[in-house]
């Protein structure tokens, strides 16, 4: 994934303080909005639980980032997933 649309998609992240959802070679996690994010030359660098965890992810191993908005209208649901919760 190229690194400016990585940086686009974490701004507006930020500029929401929603969650943004990342998927990878090997993993999905969700970064909550307290999260420090930062795009640097190669990677993307997350570091959680008030410094406890820092992932650092590969442009190159990104395949999907969502910015994960509230969405009151229908519940239960995330953007990429097709199940709804009954």
């Amino acid at each position: 994934m190229d690194r400016e649309i990585v940086k686009r998609i974490v701004e507006e992240a930020r500029g929401e303080e929603s969650n943004l959802v990342v998927w990878d070679k090997r993993d999905t996690f969700t970064v909550e909005p307290k999260a420090d994010v930062s795009v640097e030359d190669d990677y993307l660098k997350v570091t959680m639980d008030e410094g406890k965890a820092t992932v650092y992810v590969e442009y190159d191993a990104i395949y999907k980032l969502v910015v994960e908005k509230d969405r009151t209208s229908r519940p239960g649901t995330r953007a990429g997933f097709g199940a709804v919760r009954s």
